[in-house]
């Protein structure tokens, strides 16, 4: 028969697992230390720990482990309301790189038309203005 001291510690050992796992995926820079998954581990981890220790009476272990879960949560909290800004600032980033990539390609691609027509009009000097456009002046 299963007893709760038992189960208390089995959920005490997850809870110290995750707060492992978050720290190892950390350390290995597989998880940036505000991501929502390292920061979901540490809270789930430290709630289960929290959890352990109360149980267990190790109170100084209690208040390690809550000061961590509202760390934690606190950062959760501060991704979650800054992420559709920086979701937009990312986006219109994007674009306008993308813009701007745009406008350099047409900038290469107008390039060598204006010079071949340059160099086919070179006879008629004053066929073709500055800008490459036909000067209206001229018959």
């Amino acid at each position: 028969m299963i007893t709760s001291s038992f189960f208390v510690n089995v959920i005490g050992w997850i809870g110290a697992a995750l707060v492992l796992i978050a720290y190892g995926l950390l350390s290995i820079k597989w998880l940036a230390g505000n991501s929502y998954s390292y920061q979901a581990l540490n809270v789930t981890g430290a709630i289960l720990l929290v959890i352990n220790s109360y149980y267990l009476g190790a109170y100084p272990s209690v208040g390690v482990n809550a000061a961590w879960v509202g760390i934690a949560a606190l950062t959760l909290f501060f991704e979650w309301w800054k992420g559709p800004a920086d979701a937009y600032k990312k986006v219109a980033n994007q674009i306008s790189k993308r813009v701007h990539l745009r406008k350099i390609s047409l900038q290469r691609v107008k390039l060598p038309v204006f010079k071949q027509l340059n160099q086919v009009n070179r006879k008629d000097k004053g066929a073709l203005n500055k800008w490459g456009s036909l000067n209206p002046n001229i018959e």
